[in-house]
């Protein structure tokens, strides 16, 4: 399978999690970055950059350096519990990762924690796996409001309002 984000458009999803310049973000499922780097370029604050796949920090890690970006903090993580104070992020993304997660309810529960009032979370994924409305679901069920949406016909989105 090829790299899931090429498929996505960078300024859709920058675009969708209306980032102006100084949130702080966090990503999840950071991948070599084809998400990250233009959500850096774009905030002045922190990304904070999660990803299990510790070979693929390595190469986010480079790609930001060529970059001469230096506000992106990449740790080795997972979807279960975060090791966050809560509303430590205006903006949150997981791209291509909820629908694989063991523990949806748990995940969502703790990216509501992590995000402020008034925050933006983003969930992208693959149309084909008919997971928008269970992630849609368990985001709204962890107190987040709504909108699901398709970037184009392969992928969706679930975008999230923290009132």
């Amino acid at each position: 399978m090829a790299n899931k984000t090429t498929d996505v458009s960078a300024a859709e999803v920058v675009e969708l999690l209306e980032i102006e310049g100084g949130e702080k973000v966090i990503i999840f499922g950071a991948g070599n970055g084809d998400l990250v780097i233009p959500i850096a370029h774009k905030t002045k604050d922190r990304v904070t950059a999660l990803e299990e796949d510790e070979s693929l920090l390595e190469k986010l890690a480079l790609r930001a350096e060529e970059e001469t970006l230096s506000n992106i903090d990449r740790m080795p993580s997972g979807l279960g519990r975060l090791n966050f104070p809560d509303a430590s992020f205006q903006r949150g993304l997981a791209a291509f990762v909820l629908d694989n997660t063991d523990n949806l309810e748990l995940a969502a529960k703790e990216i509501y924690r992590v995000t402020i009032e008034k925050g933006i979370f983003l969930a992208l994924g693959y149309s084909k796996d008919q997971s928008a409305d269970l992630v849609a679901d368990k985001l709204q069920g962890a107190g987040f409001e709504v909108t699901n949406g398709q970037l184009h016909e392969e992928v969706y989105y679930v975008k999230a309002y923290k009132a």
